[in-house]
C-alpha cells in the first residue's frame, strides 16, 4: 500500500503506539537487558518524536513513513529496516548499524551519523544536509541524488559508494584525497539554516511525493 494511504500508527492501532511511546520512556534508565527486541515490526507512520531507544533491535521492522524527530537511536540495530520517508531530522543514530537499510528520500537532516555503519543501504534522495557523518561507513551505499550540502563526510568511508546526481556545496566536507566530481556530485548552492521543525507538518501526517528511484 502506498505510505500516503496509510493511517498513523495511533489510529490504526492506538495500543501499538502507547506501547511503542512507553517503551520509548522507559528506556531513558539504565535497563538490565540490554536489548529491546522490536524486529519485524509493522511501525509505519509511527510517532517516535524524541523516543529513546538506544540499542533496540529493530532489524527487518517496517518504519516508512515514521516520525522520529530528535529520537535516539544510539547503537541500534536497523538491518534492512524499511525507513523510506521517514523523519530523522536531529535524530541520533551514532554506532547504530544500519547495514542494508532502506532510507530512499529519509530526512537525516543534521543527523547525527557518527561511527553508524551503513554498508549497502539505500539513501536514495534521501537528505542529508548538515549530517554529521563522521566516521560513518558507506561503504558501497548508494547515495545518488542524495542531498549532501553541508553534509561532513570528512572521516566517512566512502568506497565502492555511488553519488552520481548529488548535490553538494562548498560547505560539504569530504575525506581527503576523496574525488567527488569523478563520483558524479553536483556541486550547487547551499540552502544557508534549516527550518523550524515547529514550522513543518509533523513526519507521520505529511503527504511523501513518489520516490524517483523506484523500485
Amino acid at each position: 500500500m502506498p505510505i500516503n494511504d496509510v493511517v498513523p500508527l495511533e489510529v490504526r492501532s492506538a495500543d501499538a503506539q502507547v506501547a511503542l511511546t512507553g517503551l520509548g520512556v522507559l528506556l531513558l534508565r539504565p535497563r538490565e537487558q540490554s536489548w529491546a527486541n522490536l524486529s519485524v515490526t509493522d511501525l509505519r507512520r509511527a510517532d517516535c518524536d524524541g523516543l529513546w531507544l538506544p540499542e533496540v533491535n529493530l532489524d527487518r521492522s517496517c518504519m516508512e513513513g515514521a516520525g522520529l524527530y530528535h529520537a535516539n537511536l544510539t547503537q541500534a540495530s536497523i538491518v534492512s529496516v524499511n525507513l523510506r520517508h521517514a523523519d530523522l531530522k536531529t535524530a541520533v543514530l551514532r554506532r547504530a548499524r544500519c547495514v542494508l537499510a532502506d532510507l530512499r528520500g529519509a530526512r537525516l537532516v543534521q543527523t547525527d551519523l557518527r561511527d553508524a555503519d551503513f554498508t549497502e543501504a539505500d539513501l536514495r534522495e534521501a537528505n542529508l544536509r548538515k549530517a554529521d557523518a563522521g566516521g560513518a561507513v558507506l561503504c558501497r551505499a548508494d547515495l545518488r541524488l542524495a542531498d549532501l550540502r553541508g553534509t561532513d563526510l570528512g572521516t566517512a568511508d566512502l568506497r565502492q559508494t555511488r553519488m552520481t546526481g548529488a548535490p553538494a556545496s562548498e560547505h560539504t566536507r569530504w575525506p581527503v584525497g576523496f574525488d567527488h566530481a569523478a563520483a558524479g556530485v553536483v556541486v550547487t548552492e547551499d540552502p544557508g539554516p534549516e527550518p523550524s521543525p515547529l514550522l513543518q507538518p509533523p513526519g507521520i501526517t505529511t503527504q511523501h511525493p513518489s520516490l524517483r528511484s523506484m523500485p
